[in-house]
This record gives C-alpha cells, sequence and structure tokens, in this order.
C-alpha cells in the first residue's frame, strides 16, 4: 500500500535508484566516522566526549530521516492518478486528464560529457505539473511512466545544457535552479550554521 493505493493497482509503478542512496550512506559514514573518532581521541579522558556523542547522534538522526524518505520514494500511475513521493519536502497527486503534454529529454551533468534523462509534465495552459530527474530515477522508470500515461508526448533528440533546457522549456525548471543569487544564499547560510555548531562544539570542548 503507497499513499492509500494498493500496489496491484498501479499500472507503472517505480522506485528511485539504490545507488544514490548507497552512495549517500557510504559518504556519510567515511565523512563522519574518522571526524568523530578524532574528536573523541581529542577529548579522551574529559568531560568533554559526551558533546561530540551528542553532536554525531544529531548527524546520525538527520542522515537516517533522509534515508528514511529516499526510501519511502516512489512513482507510480493508476487507471485515474499519477502519485509521486520524492525525498524532498513535496507530494505530487494529480488526476491523469490534467496531464496535457509530456517532455522528455537528455541533459548533461555539470562539468561532464555525460547525459541523464528529464522527464517533465505541463498542463493544458503549459504550467509545469511535476518532473522526474534522471539523477534519482532510472531511464527505464522514465520511460514506463511516460509510455503509461499515455499523454502527447515529445522526445527531444538532442542532449541540451541545462542553459538551453530552461531556455526552451521554462516550465522546467524548479525555483531553486539556475538562480545563481538563491544557490550562493544557500551556501552562505549552510556554512553559517556549519560554523555555528562547530563553534558551539569548541566552546563546550574547551570549556568557555
Amino acid at each position: 500500500m503507497r499513499a492509500g493505493v494498493a500496489r496491484d493497482d498501479f499500472e507503472a509503478y517505480a522506485l528511485p535508484r539504490a545507488s544514490v542512496a548507497r552512495t549517500a550512506v557510504l559518504t556519510a559514514v567515511f565523512g563522519l566516522v574518522p571526524v568523530v573518532l578524532a574528536l573523541l581521541w581529542l577529548t579522551r579522558g574529559t568531560a568533554h566526549w559526551p558533546a561530540v556523542i551528542w553532536a554525531a547522534d544529531v548527524a546520525v538522526v538527520v542522515g537516517l530521516v533522509c534515508y528514511w524518505r529516499y526510501s519511502v520514494s516512489f512513482v507510480g500511475v493508476t487507471a485515474d492518478e499519477f502519485i509521486k513521493r520524492g525525498w524532498l519536502p513535496g507530494f505530487v497527486r494529480l488526476r491523469r486528464e490534467r496531464i496535457a503534454a509530456v517532455v522528455v529529454v537528455r541533459t548533461y551533468r555539470s562539468d561532464s560529457a555525460d547525459t541523464v534523462p528529464q522527464l517533465f509534465a505541463t498542463d493544458a495552459g503549459g504550467a509545469p505539473l511535476f518532473r522526474m530527474r534522471g539523477t534519482y530515477w532510472s531511464e527505464e522508470a522514465i520511460a514506463l511512466v511516460a509510455e503509461t500515461l499515455g499523454s502527447p508526448t515529445t522526445t527531444v533528440p538532442k542532449p541540451l545544457s541545462f542553459s538551453e533546457l530552461y531556455r526552451q522549456y521554462p516550465g522546467s525548471r524548479s525555483w531553486y535552479e539556475g538562480r545563481p543569487v538563491l544557490a550562493a544564499l544557500a551556501v552562505v547560510v549552510v556554512f553559517a550554521l556549519a560554523a555555528g555548531g562547530l563553534t558551539v562544539l569548541w566552546g563546550v570542548l574547551s570549556g568557555s
């Protein structure tokens, strides 16, 4: 049962790439474990090691929440609806008759000649309804959804850069994509939070 729909009621059903979750877990483990071990070694014999454990626990909880969100992600097509649950906040559920057009296109990865498929759908007025990124969804999953929906589908024969994609299909761009000011602001916020967390942890470890 997914989103109140029995598995057998889906005409098409797909899960995101398992390799993405595996890579994220390995990256987190190999990035976090050495840091935690080093901090525990530095605080051995002091009263500050619980702070290290606390910080590590918070990081693990955040990681587990992200992993859980990814593990429950899916895309499905029933006789009447399209349903998509991604790992980021947001849930798409709409009637199939609202989907007026589907575009399938390959885009270049950043700083690479490799390409990944993208699928996005629009309503009769051209407004974007949803998007499936090849980073998370396999090519087979994207092809299955496009075929099952049965909406008029345009397959772009030539791979596009993201700037070309946004120029030709403005509705395909998410609110955070192709906006360097927002990207820079996000980097600043993340850096500020990380610096603040390290400052607090250092204050605890130094006894200040």
